[in-house]
């Protein structure tokens, strides 16, 4: 029998543990060069909300600030699963260690980084989300997300069987929600009657609940789905792309390869173009704390190949409107 100071000591270690591997997810990670101290190196470092690995917004964004370390020679630094509540812990960390540009990747942050970029007028802040600045050294970096929205939807429209078609993102940020609006308009532009179903999961992570929302659609008759929602479209994929009937648009990254043959397109995000853009300013000089918006005209959006899943004629169609969109033809206006 084991004595009661011994069953304490074995309590404390597992306590002890426990919080070690509670703490590995989210920690700031540094490349090499940054452990050295020269402050005429540039030094970047963002917050990630998933995985740098996800397959989806978290990587490309990472993806982006290995450009940034590669263009400049930066110091560059991330933190991966970052909560909102977290932000501002990890923000203040970098801040205090004069990072030059601090990037929040998400509409999550907003709170946390206006807090902690008037503690700190020295750095340059950034925040992935539509978001006007203060217009001193905090600024955003955002997509014009009604004009792929806008796409999306069209396609859905034009390939739907039982004229019911979803967007599911992940939680309701101002560019899924920009996104969001546009996809039902583009999809009532061309098929007024189609019935168009707007879902958001409220997790980025959290397969199960995915699968249980897009699958109850599934059940409602919806054929088409674009997943806007990082690992937990993934997951969402996966179990749909079981489903004869039903089709996919994926998003951020080109997911052909998750469900071939049932993957009509993906909407691209080039993220390292992004980041670089917004580098560029704060290298020279130019950042002035505002909303810069980037789109299809600059080529930071982009639709993978459609692989034989258009006809002919819709591509065709697909071709014009998008021209249309890009030349302002087309209003795209939330």
């Amino acid at each position: 029998m084991l004595k009661p100071f011994k069953i304490l000591g074995y309590l404390f270690l597992a306590l002890m543990t426990f919080s070690l591997v509670s703490c590995l997810n989210t920690e700031i990670n540094t490349s090499p060069q940054s452990e050295v101290n020269n402050p005429s190196v540039f030094k970047v470092a963002i917050l990630l909300s998933g995985s740098k690995a996800d397959g989806n917004w978290n990587q490309g964004c990472y993806e982006g600030l290995l450009k940034i370390e590669q263009k400049y020679n930066a110091k560059v630094a991330y933190s991966e699963y970052v909560t909102a509540a977290q932000g501002e812990e990890f923000l203040r960390q970098y801040a205090e260690e004069n990072y030059d540009f601090i990037i929040a990747a998400g509409g999550g942050y907003l709170d946390a980084i206006e807090k902690v970029s008037l503690e700190f007028p020295r750095s340059k802040f950034a925040v992935i989300a539509t978001y006007p600045g203060n217009n001193k050294n905090l600024g955003a970096l955002s997509f014009r997300a009604g004009e792929v929205g806008y796409l999306s939807g069209v396609i859905a429209a034009m390939t739907t069987q039982t004229n019911k078609v979803a967007y599911i993102a992940g939680a309701d940020y101002q560019i899924p929600v920009e996104a969001a609006k546009l996809y039902q308009r583009g999809a009532k532009e061309i098929n007024p009657n189609i019935e168009v179903f707007i879902e958001y999961l409220q997790t980025w992570t959290d397969g199960e609940k995915a699968i249980n929302v897009t699958q109850d659609l599934v059940k409602k008759g919806v054929d088409i789905f674009t997943i806007n929602a990082d690992e937990a479209g993934v997951a969402a994929i996966e179990v749909l792309k079981q489903n004869p009937e039903v089709y996919m648009i994926g998003w951020i990254k080109d997911l052909y390869e998750l469900a071939p043959e049932r993957m009509i397109t993906s909407v691209l995000h080039d993220f390292p173009a992004l980041l670089l853009n917004a580098s560029a300013l704060v290298q020279e000089g130019r950042w002035q704390g505002t909303l810069y918006k980037f789109g299809l005209k600059e080529g930071i959006y982009e639709f993978a190949p459609f692989r034989g899943l258009l006809t002919e004629q819709q591509q065709q169609q697909f071709s014009q409107i998008r021209e249309q969109v890009i030349n302002g033809e087309i209003d795209i206006t939330p």
